[in-house]
């Protein structure tokens, strides 16, 4: 079976031209986020594809796809003609933004006892992010640009980001414009359109802080929400991190 798989994805993979840009990321490390400033800089990124790949487990229509998906294959050819950009972010960040998503951002949430339950789910928790950023990792190497860009990195230095982003899908931008779109798309100004239902793409579910899409957009605010078992516990699983994405 997956001997077809990486047929079928190999295959595949000439659907795509080696123009193509995959926006590729887990739910909940920045990509709606990225993807509006990006859409306000340039038209060129419109035709910028995103996906979780596999990654997500229940979308905001209340469909949940089968969890186990994203283990069923440890290749990504279907990528190898094109340009990937993947995004990652503090993965015990993460966790706690994609507990909020799935049980409160959902026609169909999830429901678990506590946060702790969610993050120690096998499938589902903290386990999943660790997985599937080693497993990209595994296949930086198979499309034809790779580049990894970092929540953190995007929050604190967001111009000289995006001036990257350019640089690798061969756009030429005027650094100017770059910092105008970085300046109005702050998470505070976001937040604000959300609520206001404003915000092309966000589905309302109300405007308390752990219901919005833009929550609260900080960075290490996992310390916050996590008790010291679930930390240790994260801490613990983070060491089957690979060293390349630098998150300790």
């Amino acid at each position: 079976m997956k001997l077809l798989r990486n047929i079928k994805d190999y295959i595949l993979s000439y659907k795509y031209s080696r123009d193509d840009v995959f926006l590729v990321s887990f739910p909940k490390t920045g990509r709606s986020w990225l993807t509006y400033m990006l859409h306000n800089l340039d038209d060129y990124f419109l035709k910028m594809r995103s996906t979780h790949d596999l990654s997500e487990i229940i979308i905001e229509n209340g469909f949940r796809q089968d969890p186990n998906l994203m283990f069923s294959n440890k290749n990504r050819f279907k990528f190898r003609r094109s340009k990937v950009i993947f995004l990652v972010r503090d993965p015990r960040d993460v966790v706690v933004s994609h507990f909020h998503q799935v049980t409160k951002r959902s026609k169909n949430p999830f429901i678990f006892e506590s946060i702790s339950e969610f993050v120690r789910d096998d499938i589902l928790g903290f386990k999943r992010i660790i997985y599937f950023y080693n497993l990209w990792y595994n296949n930086k190497k198979i499309p034809s640009k790779f580049l990894l860009i970092k929540y953190e990195d995007l929050v604190n230095n967001g111009v000289s980001e995006i001036v990257k982003i350019c640089e690798f899908v061969g756009l030429d931008i005027d650094i100017k414009k770059v910092q105008e779109v970085f300046k109005m798309s702050t998470a505070d100004k976001m937040r604000e359109m959300e609520k206001n239902n404003s915000l092309d793409g966000f589905r309302y579910f109300g405007n308390d802080i752990n219901h919005l899409k833009v929550r609260k957009a900080k960075v290490g605010n996992y310390t916050n929400e996590l008790n010291s078992s679930d930390i240790e516990f994260c801490n613990h699983i983070l060491k089957d991190l690979v060293n390349y994405y630098n998150y300790s």
